[in-house]
Parts: structure tokens; C-alpha cells; sequence
């Protein structure tokens, strides 16, 4: 889908990680931010601002808290939607971006640090999840916890080279213990999967 030619995925031994294709994961992050800006210029997402607010409730947040949609589309209304349930929630969108209120579009602009991050078929996009893991890490609060929702939790929309890391077997557990996290829950309702981690000691 999308073009690309043949996608070679490779699978770790140890943790069960399936990514790929390499061509992807080798490329520098210009191009591949070029890549995302050409095919957001011609293709919109769905509106996924049911299943980003059901992720962003399995943070099981707290009106005095502070959170983060990290990779909030330009497809969603999830932002606007929980600060006027009385939330204060972000959103930052490097590469679909549109001009909405509250919602950041180069890394830069994030600065503050948050109870809780979430995100919505984001987690399949990381070129480096462990360096996006530890990246995650030193925008939470101590104890914060982040929640990503991705079909990519299975063996799914394997068919298009935008998605580069699948967390399958065991690789989710592994992720988090490299980086500081512990997996403290797992929602598996269908096609929605999703990780709830933890801020480790």
C-alpha cells in the first residue's frame, strides 16, 4: 500500500519484534519526514478521536493532571474534545499537522513535563522505539505513565512501509525494561490493542 516496492521484515529471536523494511529504518530523518509530508499531502486518516479519548482513558487520568497527545493527526478532534470535559491536554503532530489551538508541531515546542502521554496508531511509526521510548521518558513525571493504541500489537496492516515496528511476543515488556517502564496493562478488545507503561523506580 502506499508504493515501495517488496517489504522485507526482519523478527528479533529474543523478544519476538518484527520491523522493517530496512531501506525505512536507515533513512535519515529529513527523508523521512519528507515521505510523511508527501503522503499526508494526498491521504487523510480517518477520525480516530473515539479511540485516541478510549486511550487516553486507560491513563486513568486526573483533572489536576497534564497530558500529551503525541502524534495527534490532523484527523482528530480528541484534544479540543477532553479540554472542554475539563482536561489539560496537548497535542503534538510533527507531520500531518494543521493549524488547531493547543497542539505543537516540531519537538521543540514540548517542554513541559506530563502525567500521562497517549497516543492512537502512533507506536508502529517508531523508526528507533527505543530511543522514542527513552525520548517519551524524559517528558513524564515521575510515576507518569503513557498509553499507545496500535492494531500493530498483532500482526496487522503489515502492507504498508510507514509501518516499521510491530510489538509483538514479548517485545513490549522488553521495550519497556530497557527503557525505564514497566507494562502495567494490556487492552485487547478486537482490533483496538493497546499498552498502558508506567514510569519504572
Amino acid at each position: 500500500m502506499f508504493g515501495g516496492g517488496r517489504l522485507e521484515r526482519l523478527e528479533c529471536p529474543a523478544c519476538g519484534c518484527v520491523f522493517g523494511p530496512l531501506a525505512a529504518l536507515e533513512a535519515d530523518a529529513d527523508w523521512i519526514a519528507s515521505d510523511y509530508r508527501l503522503l499526508y499531502a494526498a491521504y487523510s486518516e480517518g477520525d480516530s478521536t473515539e479511540a485516541e479519548i478510549r486511550t487516553f482513558e486507560a491513563l486513568r487520568p486526573d483533572r489536576a493532571g497534564v497530558y500529551l497527545n503525541w502524534g495527534a493527526g490532523a484527523w482528530s478532534d480528541s484534544v479540543a474534545q477532553l479540554r472542554a470535559r475539563g482536561y489539560d491536554v496537548w497535542g503534538y503532530e510533527p507531520n500531518a499537522a494543521a493549524p488547531r489551538d493547543f497542539i505543537v508541531g516540531s519537538r521543540e515546542e514540548v517542554s513541559a513535563r506530563f502525567d500521562g502521554v497517549f497516543s492512537n496508531n502512533v507506536i508502529e511509526h517508531f523508526i528507533d522505539p527505543a530511543g522514542q521510548f527513552a525520548d517519551l521518558r524524559t517528558l513524564l513525571k515521575p510515576g507518569g505513565r503513557m498509553a499507545h493504541a496500535s492494531p500493530c500489537f498483532e500482526w496487522s496492516y503489515a502492507f504498508t512501509r510507514f509501518h516499521v515496528f510491530f510489538p509483538l511476543a514479548r517485545s513490549a515488556e522488553a521495550l519497556a525494561h530497557r527503557t525505564g517502564f514497566d507494562l502495567t496493562d494490556r487492552i485487547e478488545d478486537g482490533e483496538y490493542q493497546a499498552r498502558v507503561f508506567q514510569v519504572g523506580d
